[in-house]
């Protein structure tokens, strides 16, 4: 059996490719939510163009150049992918973070001050829980995105199941291919039904 197979090293591979895809996503939801609540705030709503035009622009890169471009400072391996994997998928967040708070009502929060809520209580208790599902929606793509591109990662010493996807390809060897692109289907389609179902909950609540 080609040990490229066993089921040992897949899910060894598998281990890698989530912890990657965890990594990048949970600091593109940190980031991507605190740039959008800071541009949505009244003082700093004139920089939300300037900040979506910067963030742009790793996402209008082709994944391989960043990659590039980040690997000559931060080398080869864990730390450039889950960079990349920021820069690749942080806009979506931002985007949907923004379009999330400027869409709650504004006598809702008006009404809010007028019971002496202050500006953090309003923005935890109002405004993240109303626009939540769209931010959500935001932290899906994201997620769904880095699902796809983390193979990439394989290419510069970052392991998981890209190894597999690469090798298959260079060897023309169509099992050792699948044996990394079926997983990396399946944990894209875990993941979007996951945040698809949150997302579904928030519109109820």
């Amino acid at each position: 059996m080609n040990s490229l197979l066993s089921f040992h090293h897949v899910l060894f591979l598998t281990e890698q490719y989530i912890e990657l895809v965890a990594a990048g996503s949970s600091i593109a939801i940190v980031i991507g939510l605190l740039l959008g609540i800071v541009i949505t705030r009244k003082s700093m709503r004139r920089s939300a163009p300037y900040v979506l035009a910067l963030v742009n622009i790793g996402q209008s890169l082709p994944s391989l150049a960043v990659l590039a471009l980040v690997i000559g400072f931060l080398g080869l391996g864990f730390r450039p992918t889950v960079f990349a994997l920021v820069i690749y998928s942080v806009l979506a967040i931002v985007q949907n973070t923004t379009t999330g708070i400027l869409r709650v009502d504004q006598g809702v929060v008006e009404a809010a001050r007028g019971i002496g809520m202050g500006p953090l209580k309003i923005l935890t208790s109002i405004e993240l829980p109303l626009a939540a599902s769209i931010i959500l929606s935001g932290v899906r793509t994201a997620i769904t995105v880095n699902i796809g591109t983390a193979a990439l990662g394989s290419l510069i010493g970052a392991g998981g199941l890209g190894t597999l996807l690469f090798t298959g390809l260079s060897m023309e060897d169509v099992p050792v291919m699948l044996a990394g692109a079926i997983p990396i289907a399946i944990l894209a389609v875990i993941a979007d039904f996951g945040v698809g179902w949150a997302v579904k909950r928030t519109y109820l609540a």
